[in-house]
Parts: C-alpha cells; sequence; structure tokens
C-alpha cells in the first residue's frame, strides 16, 4: 500500500471526518490519497486559518483536529494556530508534507538545499507535545499511533508531524508494520479515597471547574455530583458558558469574575479545584492567600502546572478522564442545603458589573435573547470580547469558543468555519474590526461554501484594547491605533459585496429589529462603535 493512502486510512479509522488545509507540491501524494477518502477536506485561503478551523473544530466536535500543509512558508504559517492548540490543551496534528529526504540537508550545516528547506520540527517543538520527522516508511503506523495518542492523552496538545514526499508516495507492507506500545490505564482509587475523605469532613465545601473539564467533556458529569451533594460549583472565565441558568452555579473567578464567585471561594472550608491553572488573572498576585479560609485541593495531569505551588495545598496529578468517572462512583453524604441557601444570599447580595451603556454592549445582549439556545458563539480578541463577555446572556447548552490563552487576534473568523464544520450549526462570530483584517480571505471560504455563519462585527474604528494601554501608561499617546495615528479600518460595506456576503449596517439599536441572526447564508453585520467606547 502506498504510504499516503495508509495515512488517510489511518485518520478513517481513528474517527477523522474533516481535514483543513491548503495545497502545495510537498503535501501533493497526501492530497491525492484525501480526495478519494470519506473525510471531508475544506480548503481555506492562509494555512494559520486552516491551524485555527483545526482547534475550533476540534474543541466543537470533542474529536482531534486535522490540519495539512506544504514545506517551507506552508509549515511556518501553521505556527501561530499551534501556539493556541499548545496554551489551550487542544488535541490536534498538523501534517506538513516536506520535499524528498533524500534532497534535504541531511546533517550539512548549511542553510537550505531544497527550495523551501526550513526545520519545521525544531520550529515548532517549544509549541507542540511532540514534533517528528518520518524517515523510515516502516516507522508509519507507529508514528500516527504514538501521535493520536500523545495529542489526546494527558493533558492534550498539538502534535506536528513532517513527511517527505518520497515517504508519502513509497509502498510499505501493511501486515509488518511497527506498532505503538499504549501505556496502561492509570488507577485512581487511593487519590479519590483521599478525596472523599476531606469532603466528609468537610461543612463549607466548592468545586471550581476548569479548562481540564470542559476540555474532556465531563461537565455535566460533574455537575451532576455537585448537584447530588448541594455543593456550589465556580468557575474559571474559559468554562463560564457551562452552568448559566444552573442553580449550583455561582459564576468565574478571578480579577474580572464575578463578585459572588470570588467570596465564596473565600469562605469554603474545602476548595477542590479540577483542571484549572489558576494563573495570575484566576488567583491574583499574592498566590499563597487564594481561599485561605479552607483547604485547596488541585486536581490536574500536568505535574508543571502542580509544582507552581499557590500555598499548602494538596495536590493531585490525574487524569481526569479516569478520575471523575472514580469520583462518581463513590457515596458520599450530602452536605446541609444551609451552606448552599447561604451561597444564593452572596450572590443576591453581589451584581456583575454589566455596562449597557453603548451600542456595542446592547447589540450583544439583543443578539444573545434572539439566539436559539444551542447557538455556538466564537469571539476574537479586542474591545469586542470584553463587551460579549460582560454583557452576552448565555443559554443551556450554548458555548464560547475563544484563542483563550494565546489571545491571538485573527482567530475568530477561520475559528468559527471550524466550529461551523464540526457543529453543523448556524454560528454567530462576534470580531472587530482589527482581528478581521488579520484573516479576512477566509471570507471567501465562508461564501464558497455559503457557511450559515453571521459576522457581527462591532466597529469602533481604533485598537480599542491597545488604546486603553496607551492612555494609562503613556499619557494618552495613541500610536498606530487610531486613524489620527495611522490607523485605519476598512470598507466593510464593500468588503461584504466584494465577497458575496449579505450586508447590515447598525447604527442604532431599533436597526437590529427585524434581523435573523441564524441565517442559513453568510452574513455580515457592522454594527457602528463610537471610537471612545469602552
Amino acid at each position: 500500500m502506498k504510504v499516503s493512502d495508509f495515512i488517510i486510512n489511518f485518520l478513517e479509522e481513528n474517527n477523522v471526518r474533516d481535514i483543513f488545509g491548503y495545497p502545495g507540491v510537498g503535501c501533493g501524494h497526501f492530497m491525492d490519497s484525501l480526495s478519494k477518502s470519506k473525510i471531508a477536506s475544506h480548503l481555506v485561503y492562509h494555512e494559520q486559518a486552516a491551524a485555527f478551523a483545526a482547534c475550533s473544530y476540534a474543541q466543537a466536535a470533542h474529536r482531534v483536529g486535522v490540519a495539512y500543509t506544504t514545506a517551507g512558508p506552508g509549515g511556518t504559517n501553521l505556527i501561530t494556530g499551534i501556539a493556541n492548540a499548545y496554551c489551550d490543551s487542544i488535541p490536534t496534528i498538523f501534517i506538513v508534507g516536506d520535499k524528498d529526504l533524500s534532497s534535504l540537508r541531511n546533517g550539512y550545516n548549511v542553510r537550505q538545499m531544497a527550495s523551501q528547506e526550513i526545520d519545521i520540527v525544531d520550529i515548532a517543538k517549544p509549541v507542540t507535545k511532540w514534533s517528528y520527522q518520518i524517515k523510515n516508511k516502516e516507522d508509519i503506523n507507529l508514528v500516527f499511533q504514538k501521535a493520536f495518542h500523545i495529542a489526546t492523552s494527558g493533558r492534550p496538545g498539538p502534535v506536528l508531524l513532517d513527511i517527505p514526499s518520497d515517504i508519502q508516495r513509497d509502498e510499505v507492507m501493511v501486515e509488518q508494520l511497527k506498532k505503538y506500545s499504549f501505556p496502561s490505564i492509570p488507577n485512581y482509587k487511593r487519590e479519590v479515597d483521599n478525596l472523599v475523605t476531606l469532603f466528609q469532613k468537610s461543612k463549607k465545601p466548592v468545586m471550581l471547574v476548569g479548562n481540564g473539564i470542559k476540555q474532556a467533556g465531563l461537565e455535566k458529569d460533574i455537575m451532576t455530583f455537585a448537584e447530588k451533594h448541594n455543593i456550589p460549583v465556580v468557575t474559571t472565565l474559559l468554562c463560564f458558558d457551562l452552568y448559566p441558568k444552573n442553580a449550583n452555579y455561582f459564576g468565574y473567578i478571578g480579577i474580572d469574575g464575578d463578585q459572588s464567585a470570588n467570596t465564596i471561594v473565600n469562605e469554603a472550608d474545602l476548595l477542590v479545584s479540577f483542571g484549572a491553572r489558576l494563573n495570575f488573572k484566576q488567583v491574583k498576585n499574592n498566590r499563597k492567600s487564594f481561599a485561605s479560609k479552607g483547604k485547596l485541593v488541585r486536581i490536574d495531569i500536568d505535574q508543571n502546572e502542580l509544582d507552581y505551588e499557590l500555598r499548602d495545598e494538596i495536590k493531585i496529578c490525574a487524569d481526569l478522564n479516569y478520575f471523575v468517572p472514580e469520583l462518581l462512583s463513590r457515596e458520599i453524604n450530602s452536605f446541609s442545603p444551609v451552606w448552599l441557601a447561604h451561597a444564593h444570599e452572596m450572590k443576591r447580595g453581589s451584581q456583575r458589573n454589566v455596562a449597557l451603556n453603548s451600542i456595542a454592549s446592547e447589540t450583544v445582549l439583543y443578539i444573545s435573547k434572539e439566539v436559539p439556545d444551542n447557538t455556538p458563539i466564537v469571539v476574537d480578541t479586542g474591545s469586542h470580547r470584553r463587551w460579549v463577555m460582560s454583557s452576552f446572556e448565555f443559554k443551556e447548552g450554548q458555548r464560547i469558543y475563544q484563542s483563550a490563552g494565546l489571545v491571538s487576534m485573527g482567530y475568530a473568523l477561520p475559528a468559527s468555519i471550524g466550529v461551523c464544520i464540526a457543529t453543523k450549526k448556524p454560528t454567530i462570530c462576534f470580531d472587530g474590526d482589527g482581528g478581521i483584517m488579520m484573516n479576512l480571505q477566509e471570507l471567501q471560504t465562508i461564501y464558497r461554501d455559503q457557511l450559515p455563519i453571521t459576522i457581527v462585527l462591532l466597529n469602533n474604528n481604533c485598537l480599542g484594547d491597545i488604546m486603553e494601554f496607551q492612555k494609562k501608561i503613556f499619557s494618552g499617546n495613541y500610536f498606530s491605533t487610531t486613524k489620527e495615528s495611522g490607523y485605519l479600518a476598512g470598507d466593510f460595506k464593500g468588503i461584504a459585496k466584494a465577497f458575496g456576503l449579505f450586508y447590515h449596517q447598525i447604527q442604532k439599536i431599533e436597526d437590529l429589529k427585524g434581523l435573523s441572526f441564524v441565517s442559513k447564508k453568510p452574513q455580515l453585520i457592522e454594527v457602528i462603535v463610537p471610537s471612545n467606547t469602552r
């Protein structure tokens, strides 16, 4: 069997249904095999977009996201999306089709031998769980088995595989290929026993749900446990969309979080953190004072995160995919409803700071009430992200997708493609005038495939977040962030026309009435926001 055919067969057998990529000679054999498969191939117009789409697809579909491209700039253009997958722990495989192995440097200390030759393996190493060039065709099965295991096990993340063209087109005997030795399934009985003991001794427990729970798809399981035992639940910012109406949920913690969530954490005599990094924005400057009135238990798959200590704490290095089911199998005494009732009293006494004083925040709130419960939401980086986070009223089953760790502008447009394809649902893409320009070419992908994506462009004609920094630190010396200092947003009505998109302009809230935000065809809704809106 041809190696490239084997790769595609392997992907099919491992539940890969969609692939994002951009063509090139280096990945020609891979593409030829892909064209004959059941896997849907989605052509984008920039490799970074392929990587972002693979990231959001993996999160929305709860399966491995895959992107491919060719050697040289094709591979280097993937790096930002790969870094996004690394920071947000997204299981992804990135395939780079390289030039013939025989034409590469192979140990010679020169910059290049083949055109487009670049050491993508070493470039990608700092932002991947594993980065590897296949040099032996007999390793193809072992390498792909290992790649999928690494991407999905432990703390998930990206893997990059560089596959030279002569390896792709070579022939192999499938029955003679090497196999990967998978590690045994971990057992956490002792660790769960210890946690159950701590729960039984507690009077005011709180459970903190982090992105590890969301990535593993365990949000319903963990809330079932909390509801059964009358335990208040708080989340990190990345998980604030999980339980919008649940009676056991009290908001998200941190500097920008809900006052009720922070207060409940501070009053707890036991805080159990599931898959949360507990970084600066979550615990503030003085890490030793976080949840200081009670015991702190941190459960995380990454020992390096646990080594970054907060204070006297109990650390459990465990895979939540196995730890949580073990916990749910145990019987513990339910806690007095008095603690839960007290938490509700604290929640009633605090209000989230929702400022509905601008067309931006009013638009976000209006759309949130109009869209169906299960509508996916994608958001970019910029001022509009703050407006969405503060004003959007999430419904049960609704999910938000964002570049959380890397905080990359240009994410939302290609990510909305990945989410829309994964969920097969009309998708809302909240973007800013700065962010959308970074991957503007993907409007062509959306138009070409007639994806039901509504782009809500909150256009304040400036780079608002950076302006805020310049205002505070440089006494309002705005450089390259305003029209007067060199920044200029596009003519989005003209852009929409050029890409064949339906276009609507919103200048006042009344202009939104009568619009459908889950249109079956792509559309761009531009909301004109004053540049001084914060």
